[in-house]
């Protein structure tokens, strides 16, 4: 596991207790939308976090180039190429969804994205992608590798976060980015599902309204993707569609663990539902923020439309604000990030809609 070492700045691994200087990497990532595997430079299992759990992590992901071959075993000590666009947004921060708690949905479930994002690398408008990995709640009824501390006889901290544990880490993730050179407006936020909602903690209040006093908020985001997300959370247990209304009993139990059993928590923690006055005071400081776009798949098998709805209907009434709701996403709740080509569709629109929105940024800086 990797940890900063604040007097160099680098990157650590820790390999059985010793420490090893985390290198870039070569990598071939695959997504079921293209015909071959693409190679990448990575360096992944970052950790943010001195004596982290294994999930407090983050991976980082480049082109294929020349100048990022270069950096093929070197140690991780920057994110290359943010100094160099012309106010354009070059990098990606994703966090990936699971409802919380689920071990199978990890960081690298970005990597079909990053497939198709750096199929060509001397063409795409990214520079660098990074995936937050975070502490999950537990999942005792999950199908396979279940957890639940009350029972199994033994404790695993990386599967036992409760509200506001899992922002926190996402927070901290951001803190290890700035420190690596992510700042305002260089990045766009994605988040699929849970990571959606997280996404939208992140940059629509302050942490201190979650209790989080020692942590900062992110840097802004040039743009905010949220693509089959989960918004409103007292709405996925009350007053469901016909389509989804058999889920009520799994969404209270995955509440229930992830956030406790009041339903004030999970209003409070709803970004449908946080305070118009809160969202619109955050949305006027952050001048730098240009875009939301929602994407909500009509297929999702899990997620009603209405969540997409109610969190447009909130900023909009909260702020005058680009908000586009997407149709871009297809297929059952996980297809997007599955096969990746979707997701970087939607990337791609909002870097198209940043430029017509920011005249000044009309180039991209190789």
């Amino acid at each position: 596991m990797d940890v900063i070492n604040a007097s160099d700045n680098q990157l650590h691994i820790m390999d059985h207790g010793h420490q090893q200087p985390g290198k870039w990497r070569r990598k071939c990532v695959i997504s079921p939308a293209l015909p071959d595997p693409v190679p990448v430079i990575c360096a992944t299992d970052l950790s943010y976090r001195a004596d982290g759990n294994r999930l407090q992590t983050l991976s980082l992901y480049l082109p294929q180039t020349d100048e990022t071959e270069a950096l093929v075993s070197m140690p991780v000590c920057e994110l290359p190429c943010l100094g160099t666009n012309s106010g354009c947004p070059v990098a990606l921060v994703h966090i990936h969804g699971g409802a919380w708690r689920s071990p199978d949905v990890t960081a690298a479930s970005i990597e079909p994205t990053v497939a198709c994002a750096f199929a060509t690398p001397d063409d795409t408008p990214l520079k660098v992608v990074a995936s937050i990995d975070y502490t999950i709640s537990p999942f005792p009824s999950a199908p396979s590798d279940s957890y639940d501390p009350r029972v199994d006889g033994h404790s695993d901290p990386a599967r036992e976060a409760v509200h506001p544990q899992h922002l926190d880490d996402v927070l901290r993730a951001f803190e290890m980015l700035r420190s690596l050179g992510l700042s305002d407006g260089s990045y766009v936020l994605s988040g699929h599902s849970c990571g959606a909602c997280l996404a939208f903690q992140a940059v629509l209040t302050e942490p201190a309204e979650f209790g989080l006093l020692d942590v900062c908020a992110p840097p802004t985001p040039a743009a905010v993707v949220g693509v089959n997300g989960l918004y409103d959370l007292p709405g996925l247990v009350h007053h469901l569609d016909p389509s989804h209304a058999h889920l009520e009993a799994e969404y209270r139990d995955l509440l229930t663990i992830a956030f406790g059993a009041d339903e004030q928590v999970w209003a409070a923690g709803s970004p449908a539902r946080f305070e118009l006055g809160t969202t619109a005071s955050r949305l006027r400081r952050l001048g730098g923020l240009a875009t939301i776009l929602l994407e909500q798949s009509p297929d999702d098998q899990l997620v009603p439309m209405n969540q997409r709805e109610k969190l447009a209907r909130h900023i909009i009434d909260a702020t005058v604000f680009d908000v586009v709701e997407g149709w871009r996403c297809s297929g059952s709740h996980a297809t997007p990030w599955e096969q990746g080509d979707m997701m970087w569709r939607s990337i791609l629109n909002v870097l198209d809609r940043y430029r017509s929105l920011k005249p000044p940024c009309n180039t991209f800086v190789e």
